[in-house]
C-alpha cells in the first residue's frame, strides 16, 4: 500500500500533540461559532480551520525520527562543511 494511503501509528508524545492541537482548534471553533453569525464569511472560515487542523496534525504523524531527518534534510552544516 502506498505510504500516502496507510494508517500512521502514533507515539504517547505525538498523541499528546495531536489532543493538543484538536482542544486548540476546538476553543477558537467555539470562539467563531459564539462570536460570528451564520454567512459564507463564517462558513469559509470554519471550513479553513478545518483544513488548518487536518494539516497540523497530519504533519505530526509524518515527522520522521531525529536520525531520518538528519540524513534526509541538510547535508551542510550550518558552515558548509558536507555532513555526508
Amino acid at each position: 500500500m502506498n505510504n500516502r494511503a496507510k494508517y500512521t501509528d502514533v507515539n504517547e508524545e505525538k498523541q499528546n500533540r495531536i489532543d493538543d492541537v484538536r482542544n486548540m482548534f476546538s476553543d477558537v471553533y467555539d470562539f467563531i461559532e459564539n462570536n460570528c453569525k451564520p454567512s459564507r464569511e463564517t462558513s469559509l472560515a470554519m471550513t479553513k480551520l478545518e483544513e488548518a487542523q487536518f494539516w497540523a496534525i497530519k504533519g505530526i504523524t509524518r515527522e520522521e525520527p531525529e536520525e531520518i531527518k538528519n540524513i534526509t534534510g541538510s547535508i551542510a552544516d550550518e558552515n558548509g562543511n558536507i555532513l555526508f
